[in-house]
């Protein structure tokens, strides 16, 4: 089998979405709502379920070997190539962030003081190399890691609810309203990188609309208990201040006096989670640029680079770019990781959503003027 599953594409979010949201939803949650912040993904649980509903009826408009980058090309093939070139980009540059921020994660629990440049380096060569190879490949290599991922997670949210101080969840009044909705908001803009640009890659069998319904109520839940823990065990206040709260409810989360070897073991496998988003994000940047330029099914010269590694490749460097350039202090990563990035990527994927939305209503055939 060569077309991704339903299964896999569950498997490949699940997986890429670990690490931006332990990364950012704890600390966003409880800067924007307080102690009312662990409702904020619950509540973002109806519109991320119509967001997966509006792609699944999209893609069910789809042609064989199509992903919604054909799909939106073919419904507006004008503004579509504009903007998945201008989507490749970003997701290129996300690449890259995620790489960086990877990094940082690194230094900050493990090896204080070293250099990002080796986290940075080694983490995007794998990625270029995962890449370049077929998708599925990825989507298998996310099946594999999702079931370690979880049983490292399970035991830290158990202890962590057990442990937490159930008080700092409350109270919960109309004047957190404005919070929860920008905590929802952010909540929605994490999963939809996932349910929008999943899409890229899933060439498959048209689905049910709903096939991913169920997949986005499930994470929604899971980000709720995330932020109970790092809010029951740290309060708002100091929660929204730390830098990485969900590892510091890991190194200060009391588990048979081994709390150190847990956060060593816990930051290790979260490359898993970094090494399959910066890939995917290479991957899915390197096939919207090729539609963009024209030359997703353009056979390539004998002897000639294919276009595939050639886009790949102008990706990769795209992110080696932003890993280096975008975050030279720790002031500045924070901004780009806890602002500039979280409302880049509402805005990316509000606009790929739009054009999404025009794919599910519309029945007209294409033309350029459209």
């Amino acid at each position: 089998m060569t077309e991704p599953s339903s299964r896999q594409l569950r498997a490949l979010g699940f997986v890429m979405l670990l690490s931006p949201a332990t990364r950012l939803l704890p600390g966003a949650a409880a800067r924007e709502a307080g102690h009312a912040g662990w409702l904020a993904p619950l509540l973002a649980i109806p519109f991320s379920i119509l967001v997966s509903l509006l792609v699944g009826r999209a893609m069910s408009k789809k042609e064989p070997g199509e992903g919604l980058g054909e799909l939106v090309i073919r419904r507006s093939p004008c503004v579509g190539r504009a903007f998945c070139g201008l989507y490749a980009l970003y997701l290129a540059l996300y690449a890259g962030f995620a790489l960086r921020s990877a990094a940082s994660r690194f230094i900050y629990t493990i090896y204080t003081g070293a250099s990002p440049l080796l986290f940075v380096g080694t983490g995007l060569a794998l990625a270029l190399i995962a890449a370049l190879g077929r998708p599925v490949r990825l989507l298998r290599t996310a099946e594999l890691f999702r079931p370690l991922l979880i049983l490292t997670l399970l035991p830290i949210l158990a202890a962590g609810l057990a442990q937490a101080d159930l008080l700092e969840l409350l109270p919960v009044t109309a004047g957190d309203a404005g919070g929860l909705a920008r905590g929802a908001l952010i909540s929605l803009g994490t999963l939809g990188f996932a349910i929008l640009n999943t899409a890229v890659l899933d060439t498959g069998e048209a689905r049910p609309a709903g096939a991913m319904a169920g997949w986005c109520a499930r994470e929604c839940v899971f980000f709720s208990a995330i932020i109970v823990c790092v809010l029951g065990r740290f309060g708002p206040e100091l929660s929204g201040a730390l830098t990485y709260p969900f590892f510091a409810l890991v190194r200060n989360t009391g588990l048979s006096g081994v709390a150190e070897r847990i956060e060593a073991l816990v930051t290790a496998l979260w490359v898993l989670s970094d090494f399959v988003l910066s890939a995917f994000s290479l991957m899915a940047a390197s096939r919207l640029l090729r539609l963009s330029l024209g030359l997703a099914r353009g056979p390539s010269r004998p002897g000639s680079v294919p276009p595939r590694t050639l886009a790949t490749c102008a990706c990769a460097a795209a992110a080696l770019a932003c890993a280096l350039m975008a975050a030279p202090d720790s002031r500045t990563l924070r901004y780009v990781s806890d602002t500039l990035v979280v409302w880049v990527n509402l805005g990316m994927c509000g606009a790929l959503l739009l054009l999404t939305l025009r794919c599910a209503l519309s029945s007209a055939p294409p033309s350029c003027s459209s």
